[in-house]
């Protein structure tokens, strides 16, 4: 078992968007993403599915052509083989937890 705190992962860089490992372990990958106001992270398609929580702020996520706003609370799943890009929407900061199998 392993526990982790959000609030001593968080960590901001203005040159680019920071990512910091919550935990690792039978084929599970957690990691937060913290992004200053304007960055942006493209995802490579990966085998497994991603899932995005945003804890902070507001995110623009794009899919191919498609684009969503997501909110604090709102949480995304995005199916393996699919490439995408998370993108702060606003003008603060943007923390989003990020799953993977």
């Amino acid at each position: 078992m392993t526990i982790a705190t959000i609030a001593d992962a968080r960590s901001f860089h203005l040159d680019h968007v920071q990512r910091s490992t919550l935990l690792q372990e039978a084929g599970l990958h957690a990691e937060l993403l913290c992004f200053e106001a304007g960055q942006r992270d493209e995802e490579a398609s990966r085998d497994g599915a991603s899932l995005y929580q945003v804890l902070e702020g507001e995110a623009l996520l794009r899919i191919g052509e498609d684009r969503h706003r997501l909110g604090k609370g709102k949480l995304v799943s995005i199916p393996p083989g699919q490439t995408h890009v998370i993108e702060n929407a606003g003008g603060g900061l943007l923390v989003v937890l990020a799953t993977r199998t």
